[in-house]
């Protein structure tokens, strides 16, 4: 209290001047018309950019939080899209369905190496979380790669940018089959091997996922013919593609669950060994 009483003491003459003026500019601005407008349309800019900076910092505080909102409503979104891709002209099935094959799990890549001849990427989500060995993963751009190890917190995936990896594909145009490499050169060119030098291919065209895999869904864009020229030793075209993924530059992946998974396994295996 004496603090106070010392300041009023002190400063009584400035606080007594800044009242006055603040009661004359109330005058003014209530007697005259044009000045009250003019404060009014000052003060509103000033303080719509004092609440601009105000929200330019939240939404930088809240970034993180944003993300993993746009990743889930990613995942809800995938999901539709494939159920749509499977049963395109049957909308009398519940989306619930237990024929309902796909899910996805969002996850963060921690760690990626693009150049070695076997490239890996780790992601932030493991066992716990429902991944296992053998899943596909993909981005909102395409195919990633195939989980390879997996500990309870984070999973370890194989590149396709990888010479052990051999993705199985498709023409979009021609609907032929082929399959998906890399030569361990240019980590942005892959090849597709299987595609027969008679079918009309042409530059630019679109390369999508076999859909006859349990690890990929159908029409997923996995790559654009970059150039090709018909193999004179073989039947086939020596094709280079490029990735519709930039491996490189990816942030978050989904990893692919089909949940028929284990049950058109085993039945391939058995129809192998018969």
């Amino acid at each position: 209290m004496r603090s106070i009483y010392y300041l009023f003491t002190r400063f009584y003459v400035l606080i007594f001047f800044v009242l006055l003026e603040v009661f004359a500019l109330t005058l003014v601005y209530k007697s005259h018309k044009y000045q009250e407008v003019r404060f009014l349309n000052t003060s509103g800019a000033f303080t719509g950019t004092v609440l601009d900076y105000v929200n330019e910092v939240n939404t930088f505080i809240h970034l993180g939080t944003n993300n993993k909102i746009l990743m889930e409503e990613n995942t809800r979104l995938k999901k539709m899209v494939a159920y749509q891709n499977v049963y395109p002209n049957d909308s009398s099935l519940p989306k619930n369905s237990g024929t309902y094959h796909f899910d996805y799990i969002p996850a963060k890549i921690v760690n990626n190496t693009i150049n070695k001849s076997i490239n890996y990427i780790t992601i932030n989500k493991g066992s716990k979380d429902g991944v296992q060995k053998g899943l596909g993963v993909i981005s909102s751009n395409g195919v990633v790669g195939i989980v390879t190890n997996v500990s309870e917190n984070f999973s370890l995936i194989m590149s396709v940018v990888s010479v052990k990896s051999l993705i199985g594909v498709r023409h979009k145009k021609t609907n032929a089959l082929g399959n998906l490499r890399w030569n361990g050169e240019d980590p942005y060119t892959l090849q597709i091997d299987g595609l027969s030098k008679t079918l009309p291919i042409k530059k630019n065209d679109t390369i999508l996922t076999a859909g006859f895999s349990s690890i990929f869904p159908p029409e997923i864009v996995v790559a654009i013919v970059k150039q090709l020229e018909p193999d004179e030793s073989t039947s086939f075209y020596n094709m280079d593609v490029r990735l519709t993924n930039n491996i490189n530059t990816l942030s978050y992946v989904y990893v692919v669950k089909n949940e028929k998974k284990k049950e058109l396994d085993s039945l391939q295996i058995q129809m192998i060994n018969e």
